[in-house]
């Protein structure tokens, strides 16, 4: 997993794919499949302790919790796994999206 550090990775990263609203995909039927975030702790797609914040084709999610941002891939049709692409405190990516009146 790429841990971002600066404003313009950020930005580079977040388009690397087309971001839709986080209600595109749902994760319901994922169980409780989980995945590495970028604080140390695995978290579960559907866990209480996370919140899906933008969707990305063909299934990457972008989720938050308390202290990371983390983008991930789920992977595989009939098994599924979870890939951590990339990961960002939220203190720089909340500036940034501040900056842009996104938040």
């Amino acid at each position: 997993m790429r841990m971002l550090t600066s404003k313009e990775e950020c930005l580079e990263a977040i388009q690397e794919d087309a971001a839709m609203p986080a209600s595109v995909m749902s994760t319901g039927g994922y169980g409780n499949l989980g995945f590495e975030c970028g604080c140390g702790i695995m978290h579960g797609v559907n866990g209480s302790d996370v919140r899906q914040v933008l969707s990305f084709r063909p299934v990457k999610i972008l989720f938050r919790c308390d202290t990371h941002y983390t983008k991930v891939r789920i992977k595989g049709i009939f098994s599924q796994t979870c890939v951590s692409e990339w990961s960002v405190k939220n203190v720089l990516f909340d500036k940034i999206l501040k900056s842009f009146d996104l938040k």
